[in-house]
């Protein structure tokens, strides 16, 4: 499962889900973590350009996580089985993926249980 950071450029959580000049991008499994890749953003023309565009952007993901969200951004995010989720500005994206993990192998909500079925039946795997 991918997950994205919002950031700006450094290893933490710190940056507006509108306003972050890029989102740091991870691959994730109950075991193992590894960084993908950086999404930079260009300058939108207007505020439903930037929220179309980075949803576009982020659409491979499954968590996006931030340190600020409007309410509509975040409806459109859901609405692209996006979830969005807040955490304290500065928050160590590092830390953050431990904690992910621990809640794959413990025990994960169900939209996130559903995600990861849908996620193993898309690539062939028995839920």
């Amino acid at each position: 499962m991918l997950v994205a950071f919002a950031t700006t450029g450094e290893d933490k959580v710190n940056a507006h889900f509108g306003m972050a000049p890029a989102f740091a991008v991870y691959e994730i499994t109950p075991g193992d973590y590894r960084f993908v890749k950086t999404i930079s953003l260009p300058e939108q023309a207007s505020e439903d350009d930037k929220v179309e565009a980075r949803a576009d952007m982020l659409k491979e993901c499954t968590i996006v996580y931030c340190n600020h969200i409007g309410g509509p951004a975040a409806a459109r995010l859901v609405q692209q089985n996006i979830q969005p989720l807040k955490v304290k500005e500065g928050t160590p994206i590092i830390a953050e993926l431990e904690r992910l993990q621990t809640i794959l192998r413990e025990s994960p909500p169900p939209w996130l249980r559903k995600r990861l079925a849908e996620e193993m039946e898309n690539k062939g795997e028995l839920p």
